[in-house]
């Protein structure tokens, strides 16, 4: 790709309300098997018999020498939906076929099929405007698609860019299961691109329907302690956001203040005397934090020093 490609790949990007930066800060870091299967709560004889059955599809995943199974948060995120189809008695063929749909590569396809797809957005009202930058956009990242290194395919299905819109645009995705007379239908939609795609979404709402939340899974991931180490190791936590949640631990701290995005309210947390209460504040700070909810933080220590820092990918 040419400088003046680059620098306009650079333009659209961050007209979306992303940067280079914050990708190129999460990217490497999504794939690596650096989690224990223990984190699911899928036992490991259940979880091979899944992947014998042919539920799961591996990017990463990892044998350690003490025989751990590693995955890496997407894998994650997708045991996790297993669980969830499985206590919804979908059958394990119905689940094969939720898999490949969300593994498939749909940056392939839309470059295979990109007339059809700016044809199914003149239907559903793009601008004459908007459609000319989506589709210059594409032939932009045609070539970065095409030489993209292996490990980076899992970014090009739709799973991978469903938890790629949650951590860079703050978008809530769903995976979604209807039943019909005689089997399901699988689909998924973003609440950013809800109003664009009205007549394709609208659908799911007009009978009974499973949604899976992207977004509560990655809570639960962050709201789990043990995770910490794991959400700064792929970026989803750094190093200023970790002395927050340190400081109410130790309860080093006089007073915090979150400034949320979206126009949310502000949250103030003082010094209390119950470590209960700290240990939830901490557990919502985490998972605000990890998921770049907030505008700024403002950390008053014990000794008058001050921390303050702005969104790590909003600029």
């Amino acid at each position: 790709m040419t400088n003046d490609n680059l620098e306009e790949l650079e333009r659209t990007i961050n007209n979306h309300g992303i940067t280079l930066q914050a990708i190129e800060k999460i990217y490497p870091k999504l794939y690596e098997p650096i989690m224990n299967l223990s984190m699911t709560g899928v036992p490991a004889r259940i979880y091979f018999y899944w992947k014998k059955s042919g539920l799961i599809e591996s990017f990463g995943e990892d044998e350690s020498k003490k025989g751990w199974t590693k995955i890496n948060l997407i894998e994650y995120l997708w045991i996790k939906v297993i669980v969830i189809l499985r206590d919804y008695g979908v059958p394990f063929e119905k689940i094969k076929e939720t898999k490949e749909m969300l593994f498939s590569n749909f940056m392939s396809d839309l470059l295979a099929d990109k007339d059809d797809y700016l044809d199914f957005l003149r239907e559903n009202n793009f601008s004459a405007d908007k459609i000319k930058d989506i589709s210059r956009t594409i032939d932009l990242v045609e070539q970065e698609v095409v030489n993209s290194p292996e490990e980076f395919e899992i970014y090009q299905t739709v799973i991978g860019n469903l938890v790629m819109e949650l951590l860079l645009k703050n978008d809530k995705g769903y995976i979604t299961l209807s039943k019909g007379d005689t089997e399901y239908d699988v689909g998924y939609f973003t609440i950013k691109t809800l109003t664009e795609f009205e007549k394709h979404v609208e659908p799911f709402f007009n009978k009974p329907c499973l949604f899976i939340p992207i977004r509560s899974i990655i809570e639960e991931f962050l709201d789990d302690s043990k995770a910490e180490k794991i959400a700064v190791s792929i970026n989803l936590l750094d190093l200023k956001e970790m002395k927050v949640i340190d400081a109410i631990r130790k309860r080093d701290f006089k007073e915090i203040t979150i400034k949320l995005d979206n126009n949310k309210d502000t949250i103030v947390i003082e010094v209390e005397k119950d470590g209960n209460i700290l240990d939830q504040k901490a557990k919502e700070v985490r998972r605000i934090l990890g998921l770049n909810e907030y505008s700024e933080v403002t950390l008053k220590y014990r000794n008058d020093k001050n921390l303050y820092f702005k969104s790590k990918t909003r600029i």
